[in-house]
């Protein structure tokens, strides 16, 4: 019985091992028919790296499908100042009416060729002896300050009247022969001719009604002043030329230089950005000053700092005239020049208007990234709108960039618009990592 209880053992084992071989024998047909096969993991094909540069221009190129430029043209250039690597650039040769962007040239020559601490002056002559108390005659001179106010000139009163002078014998004679005789910039329209700019201007006073002079306006406050502070004036208000032997009897300085460019970039200012022009060409090519003295001026200023003349035309010093041609490429090569001169880079970048804070950029880019940190020159004339100046990238780099916009009809809120989306992406643009933008 033993030996039937082991054969039946020995049988169950001779039946496993034939069943598992008969297993291993489907599972290999069944695999070579595919049929259990493993399926292998697929590696998914690599991400293409996103190039920022790329990204901006397509974002800059979307802001230009506008309706605007159906008609409208554009010349845009952007460039990073450190290492003046083209950011952005589309026509950005072509000329275009520069408006207002040209008192960036204007500020721009005075900073260097006259210096930050430059002050203009308005003073009293006479060759009279110190102490006497009637004098023959007085000359009032101005040198082209812009910001002469009237009590600038009652001031100058009182220190004639503390001089102990009691009259007057002869004529208040005003010397305007600092500045030509042109009145009127080259090109301006008819609504721009009240400026009338003279060496001596009060621009609060009206011109003398009899003979349109500013001078005479203001010899005519000088000798009204001096007799209400009790000095006797027997004489007639008359134009002149100081005589080189007179002494200074009572002098005015203005603000410094450096002052005067922010009150001149901030709101725009176009009386001050015309008589800098002039006192550039007073003082650069010799009195007297003229539009066409300030433009060589300039001209020569950007010879020096580019190396080589360059392709625009300058007849005035606010932008006023049409006859004015400027490209982007020229604007920001000025803006990084500019940037790079230890002494002038400060004064000058802090006389623009920083977005949505004050000037003319006050109420523009408020909510966006570039608030409280693009600082540019605005310009506007019928037609035309630009936009020039800095920002920092969301990276820190800090971005030179000018936008011309011409020839469109109506407002310019389109055009201001597209300019500010632009300075909007320029201020969100990062090399590195994920893009910052509002």
């Amino acid at each position: 019985m033993f030996f039937f209880f082991n054969l039946r053992i020995h049988a169950n084992i001779r039946s496993m091992r034939t069943f598992s071989i008969f297993i291993f024998l489907c599972v290999l047909l069944l695999s070579s028919c595919g049929i259990l096969r493993t399926k292998s993991v697929e590696t998914p094909p690599p991400i293409p790296a996103v190039d920022p540069l790329e990204t901006l221009h397509t974002e800059i190129e979307d802001v230009l499908k506008d309706m605007l430029f159906s008609t409208a043209s554009i010349g845009i250039k952007v460039v990073a100042v450190e290492t003046g690597e083209m950011i952005y650039a589309k026509n950005a040769q072509k000329l275009h009416h520069p408006a207002s962007t040209t008192k960036l040239f204007t500020a721009a020559t005075a900073l260097a060729k006259l210096g930050s601490e430059f002050r203009f002056t308005t003073a009293l002559y006479t060759d009279a002896e110190k102490g006497a108390q009637t004098i023959n005659s007085i000359y009032l001179k101005g040198c082209g300050d812009p910001i002469l106010k009237t009590e600038d000139v009652v001031n100058l009163v009182v220190k004639v009247a503390e001089s102990g002078i009691l009259s007057i014998a002869g004529d208040i004679i005003v010397d305007e022969s600092y500045f030509d005789t042109v009145r009127e910039g080259p090109g301006w329209m008819w609504d721009d001719r009240p400026y009338l700019i003279s060496a001596l201007s009060i621009r609060s006073l009206e011109p003398d009604p009899k003979t349109a002079s500013r001078a005479i306006a203001c010899g005519q406050l000088l000798k009204k002043t001096l007799e209400e502070k009790g000095v006797k004036v027997s004489g007639q208000v008359i134009v002149g030329i100081v005589p080189s032997d007179f002494r200074i009897l009572a002098i005015h300085e203005s603000l410094p230089l450096a002052d005067i460019v922010t009150l001149m970039n901030k709101p725009s200012d176009n009386w001050i950005a015309e008589m800098l022009f002039k006192t550039l060409g007073a003082e650069v090519k010799g009195e007297p000053g003229s539009w066409q003295k300030g433009r060589e001026a300039i001209s020569a200023y950007l010879v020096e700092i580019l190396g080589q003349p360059s392709v625009h035309r300058f007849v005035d010093g606010s932008g006023l005239s049409r006859y004015n041609l400027v490209s982007a490429e020229l604007l920001t090569q000025l803006l990084v020049g500019m940037y790079h001169d230890f002494e002038l880079m400060p004064e000058f970048t802090s006389s623009l208007p920083i977005a949505g804070v004050d000037g003319t950029l006050r109420s523009r880019m408020r909510g966006m990234y570039a608030a409280k940190t693009l600082r540019a020159k605005t310009g506007t004339l019928s037609g035309v709108s630009a936009l020039a100046g800095y920002t920092r990238s969301a990276d820190g780099e800090v971005l030179a960039f000018g936008i011309l916009i011409s020839h469109y009809v109506g407002s310019a809120v389109a055009a201001r618009g597209v300019q500010d989306r632009i300075g909007n992406l320029l201020t969100g643009f990062r090399r590195r990592g994920i893009r910052i933008r509002k």
